[in-house]
């Protein structure tokens, strides 16, 4: 301001009381007692700072001291901040594309450098979007600020988003992108769109997540909700808790199905010890993790679904087939339907004959002795461990009889071997040369 300029307006201040509207043009309206609120913020508008008034108002009458702005809406803004018009991206935020700047931004201060309304952008956009912060867990960006993830203005991409959607979540969750990456098995929603599992601002659930993962997963996986659904014994690990993620990654994995490490690994996770329920105990096969010892087929092959309904099934002990739980029971193959999806039924089927059994005391087949003859028989648990065992025919040390662990003492041979169980006398077989012609037990 020239001195005969600032002459002028303190000789006008010392005239017209504060407050009094001047009947005259003003040199200064921010010195002359009414505007002074106008600079009285951390950041001022370029114009305010500077007392330039009117680069945005233009007086219509000075002897009513009435103003009008000089471009309508946010041509009045474009006038300078034409990068900011809604022109750059095809997605404009609906107060720029309305022209409504002023809804945001106040025209002459504020306590930020965008001279936002609000205290920040996040409190800003808080105030139209009131619901993106309803759920007890948040995003991270949510908890500080939009615009790491929205643009304020316009975008080339929906919602106003900073970049495509599945970029813009993997450009901070590096280690998701990294898994989805390096697994042979990527899950698709991790692969293709994270907000088909995740919300993007808040949620009740951990993670997020957009329902519970048991029932966010079964939204994808609908022949396994009918499973789980309509299992008469269910498998508790697909409803407690964590759900589907007590046996299954989220994102990728090496292993079909998405499965934890290897799928007897995950069931160990829980199966290591006995599960003590209301009604019965299920008890551990900790033998399962014993390396030096033989496991039986479908766990060699990391697939113990080859004899478990994982989700839940129709059969005692989630088995895929009936297998009695009884010691001894009249044969009916029925009764040994899940052991004779894998193993040949004729096991059993003859009394004499070198196949396909090699339990047999020269012709005579031990399985029909054990099993079919006499009419009351021995199941197959009588004898064999049904996981793992020290013996490649997986013959257990005990067996469950009533509350007695019934010993087996079980010793190979060459051609044949001996045992002296608890349900008879010791007996000796061999392939070669018939030891004995025993009566069924």
């Amino acid at each position: 301001m020239n001195p005969l300029s600032a002459l002028v307006v303190s000789i006008w201040l010392a005239a017209v009381p504060p407050g009094t509207k001047p009947t005259d043009k003003t040199v200064d309206c921010l010195t002359s007692g009414c505007h002074t609120q106008q600079t009285n913020h951390k950041v001022t508008h370029g114009p305010t700072s500077v007392g330039a008034c009117d680069a945005c108002h233009d007086y219509v009458d000075p002897a009513a001291h009435t103003f009008k702005l000089k471009r309508e809406g946010a041509n009045l803004c474009e006038f300078c901040h034409i990068d900011k018009t809604g022109r750059e991206g095809p997605v404009v935020h609906q107060p720029v594309a309305k022209g409504q700047c002023i809804s945001c931004h106040d025209p002459h201060g504020s306590a930020t450098k965008s001279l936002l309304k609000a205290e920040s952008s996040r409190a800003m956009c808080l105030t139209c979007h009131t619901n993106v912060t309803e759920g007890k867990h948040m995003h991270g960006p949510v908890a500080l600020d939009c615009t790491p993830c929205h643009k304020p203005h316009t975008s080339e991409v929906p919602k106003l988003l900073a970049m495509e959607r599945q970029q813009l979540c993997l450009s901070c969750h590096q280690e998701v992108s990294d898994e989805v990456g390096k697994f042979r098995h990527p899950h698709p929603p991790a692969a293709k769109d994270c907000l088909q599992c995740h919300n993007p601002h808040s949620s009740n659930e951990p993670k997020v997540l957009n329902a519970p993962a048991k029932d966010l997963c079964t939204t994808c996986h609908k022949a396994i909700a009918d499973v789980v659904q309509g299992a008469s014994h269910p498998h508790s690990a697909v409803k407690d808790g964590r759900g589907c993620l007590n046996c299954h990654v989220a994102h990728g994995s090496d292993r079909a199905h998405l499965v934890k490490g290897s799928t007897v690994s995950a069931c160990l996770e829980c199966h290591k010890a006995p599960i003590k329920l209301e009604t019965r105990t299920i008890n551990a096969v900790a033998e399962i993790g014993v390396e030096k010892n033989f496991k039986h087929g479908p766990i060699r092959q990391d697939e113990c679904a080859g004899c478990h309904d994982v989700h839940g099934g129709q059969h005692n002990s989630l088995l895929v087939e009936p297998f009695s739980s009884k010691f001894s029971l009249a044969y009916k193959e029925e009764e040994y339907a899940l052991c004779f999806k894998c193993h040949d039924k004729s096991l059993v089927a003859k009394d004499l004959g070198i196949k396909p059994t090699g339990f047999r005391d020269g012709e005579r087949n031990l399985h029909w002795v054990h099993v079919v003859n006499p009419t009351t028989g021995r199941s197959c648990r009588a004898c064999h461990a049904l996981h793992a065992s020290r013996t490649e025919n997986h013959l257990a040390d005990t067996v469950p009889f009533g509350e007695w662990k019934l010993p087996i003492n079980y010793k190979r041979t060459e051609n044949g071997g001996s045992c002296a169980p608890g349900c008879h006398n010791p007996q000796v077989y061999d392939r070669v040369t018939a030891k004995s012609t025993p009566k069924a037990p």
